[in-house]
């Protein structure tokens, strides 16, 4: 089977769903932020920091072509993976893209509980963040949109309700 990547603004639960997809067809899972931080002995803020974004965008070119060689795996992309270079291009030719979409307001709700752990928004107050998204998810969404899947993601919906409504679209 031809890679799954999911795709999405930071926060909307790649990682998570991507995870229990990946489990539910029994298939490999990578984050992709995970792995860069594993090849580049880095983590992706000390990256940025040290390099600039340009950089770290190069180092995630290399490993989406890295990573879409492979079969059988669920992929987690980074927010930013699907707006950058052709890299949506390149996922919907390696594999099958699935769009996590969720409401602008959930979107900052949940970047705000986490962002200690993202580089963008970790200064920032509910406030800032909520600008963040305002500002940010209109640039990045043209390219989400063009997955071959959109899946909604609300609050009330559970991580294995998400992944089973994944499988249900794959038509496997």
């Amino acid at each position: 089977m031809k890679p799954i990547f999911l795709v999405g603004f930071p926060a909307v639960g790649k990682t998570t769903i991507g995870r229990e997809l990946a489990k539910l067809l029994q298939l490999s899972f990578v984050d992709t932020d995970l792995y860069i931080e594993r090849k580049y002995h880095s983590s992706v803020s000390a990256m940025i920091g040290c390099c600039g974004l340009e950089k770290f965008r190069k180092r995630e070119k290399v490993i989406l072509i890295e990573l879409s060689q492979l079969q059988d795996v669920v992929i987690a992309t980074g927010g930013g993976m699907a707006s950058h270079d052709d890299n949506i291009a390149t996922m919907k030719q390696r594999g099958t893209v699935v769009y996590l979409k969720a409401s602008p307001q959930l979107l900052a709700e949940w970047l705000y509980l986490y962002r200690e752990s993202r580089p963008a928004v970790a200064h920032l107050d509910k406030e800032g963040v909520k600008q963040y998204v305002e500002a940010t998810l209109p640039l990045r969404e043209p390219f989400y949109t063009q997955a071959d899947i959109t899946i909604e993601v609300t609050a009330e919906a559970t991580t294995t309700e998400v992944a089973e409504q994944i499988v249900q679209h794959l038509s496997l």
